[in-house]
């Protein structure tokens, strides 16, 4: 019941469009419930504090190192299992590893960002109960934004920057990505609907909106391995 209280505020109705609901809590006298050690006590500190000077940019930077930490981890976990391309041998892929930190910063988190305000601004708005409002975001995320935005983003997205770390400019093949990869009814998007629907259950009902995206992240640290792997995967066959 409190964190479900951060997430509307002292009046009960999401915060306006753009309003930073950190600096909301700080100007009540609260501010986010941690538990653990002194560590963790200090590093969630020091994260509210950035995100207090710099929302924004404090989730790009969370995102790019999180999401370099997984593909990080997909190349591992291909090498371990010997599915490594012929000359490739041991070392990671930095090339890769950029293309994932740079997707991270400069695509996942002001999407997320801007996406979940939206998502709050249309649907909060015109609230009949929180389980509803939490049921139709949910709806929304798995059935429009995911196969319809998201999927074909990162697919065609991340084929746009591998044509371009190799000098070349195809469109073509980003269109062709998207679609057949991410664009609609998928393995990836069944995939997607197994893991993602509970961990938005909780996102949605009990998380914040100015920690969504840290959530989402956190969360992805499982998923953007599965991603790397059905994306690289698929490209080589």
């Amino acid at each position: 019941a409190g964190t479900m209280a951060l997430r509307v505020g002292v009046t009960g109705r999401p915060a306006p469009w753009g309003q930073n609901r950190v600096h909301q809590r700080r100007r009540d006298g609260g501010s986010l419930p941690m538990r653990g050690s002194p560590a963790a006590h200090a590093l969630a500190s020091a994260y509210e504090a950035s995100m207090l000077a710099h929302p924004l940019l404090t989730k790009a930077a969370t995102s790019g190192v999180l999401w370099t930490v997984s593909d990080a981890a997909a190349q591992r976990l291909t090498v371990s299992e010997g599915a490594v391309s012929e000359g490739a041998g041991q070392e990671l892929d930095l090339g890769r590893l950029l293309r994932y930190a740079f997707f991270g910063a400069a695509v996942q988190a002001p999407l997320f960002d801007a996406y979940y305000r939206l998502q709050d601004n249309l649907v909060d708005t015109m609230s009949v109960s929180t389980a509803a409002d939490v049921g139709v975001k949910l709806l929304i995320d798995q059935l429009i934004y995911t196969p319809f935005v998201y999927l074909p983003l990162f697919f065609g997205g991340m084929a746009v920057l591998e044509s371009a770390s190799k000098g070349e400019a195809s469109l073509s093949r980003a269109v062709s990505e998207a679609r057949v990869k991410g664009f609609g009814l998928t393995a990836t998007l069944v995939a997607n609907w197994t893991y993602w629907v509970p961990v938005n259950l909780v996102n949605y009902a009990a998380v914040p909106l100015e920690f969504r995206v840290l959530y989402n992240n956190l969360a992805s640290l499982v998923w953007t391995v599965y991603l790397s792997r059905t994306q690289n995967k698929q490209e080589a066959s």
